[in-house]
């Protein structure tokens, strides 16, 4: 990935209209405020901390059995240990994600602005000593969201299950990358350097650190994040909850609804993992592509294009000045 001092970023800052450094807290308004302008969150003790280990220690226990390795290199390195779907296998899990009155659905509700949400997914990480930092990616596009319906909005929240600092590998965030619309000055240089280029010369990075147990790391499913190495001699694990919602009138086509009353499951689920994926994967299946922040050919070709005529007007534009200087310079006396 592409590394820029602060220097060149806080310089970038003056010129790109980013209100993504919102301070994290406990104040639910300075929650919101962080949520919405940068799509990154951490709330202090909103849980409680006995419930989180009667979780931790029933999830360890399912990703003893169902983890499996995602993302491996050709080294034979994983990124990380997972389990899809804990919910369906531990009725203490169940009512800790699903309770529509507990306070990690109530605080989510709070944060999409509604509280017709739906659970569209649940994981179990394990991230092991060495594991090395897992690929940038929004969670939305990996899971092929926008194609089952486009206004479909996701709030992610990301539970430790133990106390932890980021040498773990907690998450971290390009802030504000969640927007769907972008300035002059991020478009410029998407135009010439393609926008992985804008997005981190541009965006300040954030990752979660000094994590107690109660406490809960929210981002949006849009915002560009990884999670960084384990270079700590401890296993890292979490719990993320990915809770839907559709914040158009029209509904979305149902896919952010609910499947009934008694089972707050999203129907988009249903489509995008099937039972047959869900029991390949508790069976063994590791093979997890990577997806990839990539753009259409005839895209980089036409920035290619565009490059070459914005370094020949750049040149152009060096040269008149440098002719207009020396012209100044014959006519004084």
């Amino acid at each position: 990935m592409l590394s820029w001092n602060g220097v060149w970023r806080n310089l970038l800052f003056v010129f790109v209209p980013l209100a993504a450094t919102a301070p994290a807290g406990n104040s639910m308004e300075a929650l919101i405020s962080s949520f919405r302008m940068g799509g990154w969150a951490l709330s202090r003790e909103v849980l409680d901390p006995q419930e989180v280990v009667l979780v931790a220690d029933k999830l360890r226990a399912i990703l003893m059995q169902h983890g499996r390795r995602a993302f491996g290199n050709d080294e034979g390195k994983k990124e990380v240990r997972f389990t899809f779907a804990v919910h369906e296998m531990d009725d203490t899990v169940a009512d800790f994600v699903a309770k529509r009155t507990g306070r990690l659905w109530q605080q989510a509700a709070r944060l999409a602005g509604t509280q017709e949400l739906c659970i569209l997914m649940d994981r179990g990480f394990s991230k092991d000593p060495g594991d090395p930092e897992t690929h940038w990616h929004r969670d939305d596009e990996a899971i092929g969201l926008p194609g089952l319906h486009p206004e479909v909005r996701t709030v992610h929240a990301w539970i430790p299950l133990a106390p932890m600092n980021k040498s773990m590998g907690t998450l971290q965030y390009l802030l504000g990358t969640h927007r769907r619309d972008y300035g002059w000055l991020e478009r410029l240089l998407a135009s010439l350097w393609g926008w992985e280029f804008a997005w981190f010369a541009t965006a300040r990075t954030e990752q979660d650190d000094n994590l107690q147990l109660g406490d809960v790391a929210w981002h949006d499913g849009w915002i560009l994040h990884s999670a960084g190495s384990n270079s700590d001699g401890a296993v890292r694990d979490a719990l993320a909850v990915s809770y839907a919602y559709c914040p158009s009138p029209e509904g979305c086509g149902g896919s952010a609804s609910s499947v009934s009353l008694e089972n707050p499951a999203c129907r988009a689920a249903e489509l995008l993992f099937d039972a047959g994926w869900r029991e390949r994967h508790r069976n063994g299946e590791n093979d997890y592509a990577k997806t990839l922040i990539t753009e259409p050919l005839v895209n980089q070709a036409l920035r290619v294009a565009w490059r070459s005529i914005f370094g020949a007007l750049g040149g152009l534009a060096v040269h008149q000045i440098f002719i207009s200087c020396c012209s100044r310079k014959e006519k004084v006396p």
